[in-house]
């Protein structure tokens, strides 16, 4: 299968990387302060680059995003949109790995305490980012947002956009501001069916039901454009795999270099579909590699910091990108922008992005991941490791 790479796309997503890496540490002491306690270094790493990479894939197509057609260039390579679609996988099979491990550990789970915890860790910042992307929206509107559409966004906004909506206020579109909300739908989707998932993991029919799971995930891939709830169950067969405690070096290795081979094929991919079934096996076996594998480099603190404040880059990082180049359409023609300006700008975004992010983590994420200590006194450790690891995803 054709793949396209060049060297000016890969130096700009390692600048972007690294810049992202530089300004965290640069804000190390208050995102540490409010480190959370992570029992899976890897993921951390893993996490942390899957924010990154939404953004690398965001970046250099802004001006489309914003209705812009640029006469200085308008293709870029493969390796962008197929980031994104990749770090938008991760976290699915994130997310299926944390809490499919959790029920394999652990029999008595307090599901009402899980559905509290989970609505504490997400919610907070998603309102407060769409209040901020609806306050954006019906300025650019001139505040004229008194229509069915708007008002239908606004239902969907609440609803995590369970409601089907055109998601426009006042006739201003808002996927330039919040187009990574979608994802959410699919969190919330596996949370609910999770407590299920826990009843027949522990049924005698669970191999039957794993079967019946995923004949539905073959087909459901092989007949639909966009398959996301499938990577859920990724993780959670890596979770099984992780329990049964690979320890070969030789193994390991091979899973690391299958790793590395699988990540840097399928970024340059040309003509494959970003959730079709071939990019839904190759994700899969990515994250089972390194599952196995377990890379030392996925341990360094400064990608624990970028998963802390990883939450926050992942929904704030559109607004930033959307209002900087308001800005900037003010004083040039967009249309006829220089591609090192444009990019430029890009680079200028990183630092008030990782600023913004360190700030709504220690203010409102922090404030609202778990209940007080106060109240954990008497918890038993099992259930602290649980609430940790909630707090983290």
């Amino acid at each position: 299968m054709k793949t396209e790479y060049s060297l000016e796309v890969i130096m700009l997503t390692l600048s972007i990387i690294l810049m992202f890496i530089a300004f965290s540490s640069i804000f190390r002491s208050k995102i540490e302060s409010a480190e959370v306690q992570h029992e899976y270094k890897f993921i951390n790493g893993l996490r942390g680059l899957a924010a990154i990479f939404v953004f690398v894939n965001h970046a250099p197509f802004v001006l489309i995003n914003l209705g812009v057609k640029n006469t200085f260039f308008s293709a870029w390579g493969q390796i962008y949109p197929n980031l994104g679609s990749f770090g938008v996988q991760i976290f699915f099979c994130i997310t299926g790995f944390l809490f499919f491990d959790k029920v394999i550990k652990n029999k008595n789970i307090d599901w009402g305490d899980f559905f509290v915890s989970r609505i504490r860790r997400v919610a907070p910042l998603y309102y407060l980012t769409s209040i901020l992307v609806f306050f954006i929206a019906a300025f650019f509107a001139g505040f004229d947002f008194l229509d069915k559409e708007s008002i239908t966004t606004i239902a969907g906004l609440i609803t995590f956009n369970f409601i089907d909506n055109p998601m426009r206020i006042g006739g201003v579109s808002l996927v330039p501001l919040s187009s990574v909300t979608w994802t959410l739908v699919h969190e919330w989707r596996f949370y609910a069916v999770l407590p299920m998932v826990a009843i027949f993991y522990r049924s005698q029919y669970k191999f039957i039901i794993l079967t019946v799971a995923i004949i539905i995930a073959a087909i459901d891939l092989g007949t639909s454009a966009v398959v996301c709830w499938a990577y859920f169950l990724s993780g959670m067969a890596a979770a099984v795999i992780h329990k049964a405690n690979i320890t070969s070096r030789f193994v390991k290795f091979v899973s690391t270099v299958v790793a590395i081979c699988i990540f840097v094929w399928m970024c340059g991919l040309v003509d494959v579909p970003g959730y079709g079934a071939f990019r839904f096996a190759l994700a899969t076996i990515f994250f089972i590699c390194v599952t196995v594998s377990n890379p030392r480099f996925l341990h360094y603190q400064f990608l624990n910091r970028l998963s802390d404040i990883s939450y926050s880059i992942y929904l704030l990082h559109l607004p930033v990108l959307f209002l900087s180049f308001k800005v900037l359409s003010v004083f040039f023609d967009l249309a006829v922008l220089d591609k090192v300006t444009f990019w430029l700008v890009n680079f200028a975004t990183i630092p008030v992005i990782v600023a913004l992010s360190t700030f709504t983590f220690v203010h409102v994420e922090k404030r609202f991941m778990r209940k007080k200590r106060v109240e954990e006194i008497n918890v038993p450790e099992v259930d602290r490791t649980l609430d940790r690891t909630n707090a983290a995803v």
